[in-house]
């Protein structure tokens, strides 16, 4: 590999806009001088592709929002022939040394099948189990012909690939109990990258206490609890909540809102975000607010990377008591609440607001995480599988 210029080419079902792992890996590729191109989903006022400063963004197929299982798999099916053809032709021309493969689904590996014929080195990246997601959003047990199926799919997928990255340690020990030898695994989570994510310096907001919630908008991820908390506590305090992101939540969202008559003190963007502008966007808030429900996917599995961005830019946390987060963050660092319990949510947003420098101390707290899990250690690692090629556990 030494004797040929390295080049590698990201492949995922996914916006590029908003998906902070893949920027993360191309900003630290970029940093190398090495070409990487990125083959993804369809983005509004994007065309068929775009130059970046290290290679070329290849948009394909747009995303399918909805809770229509059967719908769901065929835009994956489109994506992955498209993805596939487009990937075949590409490598044929630029004879990529790596191709990074990012899940959901994971079968989407299989795009790389001609370029891993000829000898290239292909990883699969794990952001999400599809078991506990599916289980999640379409309320299906463990046993379920479709989880069983999935379960089969990782397995195979990871057979396929020379190497598995996955976003916590946790999901480590599920990809293992699926059979995937540990070996094969290394943990790259999902914290913020410190090139893009550099704290922003202004002036807190002093006639409101802001609260902000940024991402997927989602019935799983709680934004109804958080609305309900949000009408407990709209007459003790002047507050107001900031949600920004967009999902196929977002209806419903809006019509709880004018239902709990929040409209002047709750704000949605209704829209995707680009990441590159989520420090200035959140860094002027005073709470950053994590309102998971309790799922098998959100319980074990789903380390909210909202939440570790917020805690880089130096945000206190209010997020549920799930055992996830509670393996990296201990009652010190964040302010807990127990899941789905909108009178504690709504207590724990008046406790903050009443006490300054507790803010100050889980903040300070945080700082522990940060020095154990950050990015400049993990582009250490990153680096080092793309450019020799050894994995290390």
């Amino acid at each position: 590999m030494s004797d040929k210029p390295i080049k590698v080419c990201m492949v995922g079902y996914t916006l590029y806009l908003t998906d902070a792992r893949i920027k993360a890996y191309v900003r630290s590729l970029e940093k190398r001088g090495i070409e990487t191109d990125a083959i993804v989903l369809q983005e509004s006022g994007k065309g068929r592709e775009e130059k970046t400063n290290s290679g070329v963004i290849y948009y394909l197929t747009k995303k399918y929002r909805g809770s229509n299982s059967v719908r769901y798999v065929l835009s994956y099916f489109q994506f992955f022939l498209a993805a596939f053809f487009k990937l075949t032709t590409l490598h044929l021309r630029k004879r990529y040394t790596t191709i990074h493969v990012h899940n959901m689904p994971n079968f989407i590996v299989f795009t790389a099948i001609i370029p891993k014929i000829l000898g290239v080195r292909i990883i699969l990246d794990v952001h999400d189990l599809m078991t506990a997601n599916y289980m999640a959003k379409f309320s299906v047990k463990d046993d379920h012909w479709l989880i069983r199926l999935l379960k089969f799919e990782q397995k195979l997928s990871a057979a396929f690939v020379d190497i598995v990255l996955c976003a916590d340690h946790q999901q480590k020990e599920m990809l293992a109990q699926y059979g995937i030898p540990k070996e094969k695994i290394t943990v790259m989570m999902n914290v913020a990258n410190e090139d893009i994510f550099k704290p922003v310096t202004c002036e807190k907001h002093e006639e409101k206490f802001q609260l902000v919630y940024h991402g997927t908008v989602a019935e799983r991820l709680g934004i109804d609890i958080l609305l309900r908390a949000m009408a407990l506590v709209k007459d003790r305090m002047p507050v107001f909540l900031s949600v920004y992101g967009d999902g196929d939540y977002i209806n419903e969202c809006m019509k709880l809102r004018e239902n709990l008559k929040l409209e002047d003190c709750v704000y949605f963007s209704a829209s995707a975000f680009n990441v590159e502008d989520v420090p200035k966007m959140i860094s002027i808030m005073d709470v950053g607010i994590v309102p998971n429900k309790k799922t098998p996917a959100t319980d074990r599995f789903m380390m909210p990377v909202k939440l570790m961005e917020c805690v880089h830019l130096q945000i206190p946390v209010i997020a549920p008591r799930l055992r996830i987060i509670q393996r990296y963050f201990d009652e010190t660092m964040i302010k807990y609440f127990e899941p789905e319990n909108v009178e504690n949510l709504a207590r724990c947003i008046v406790e903050l607001y009443e006490n300054p420098e507790e803010r100050k101390i889980l903040v300070k707290n945080t700082n522990k995480f940060i020095e154990k899990h950050n990015w400049k250690t993990q582009e250490k690692e990153y680096l080092k599988l793309i450019l020799s090629g050894n994995h290390t556990n």
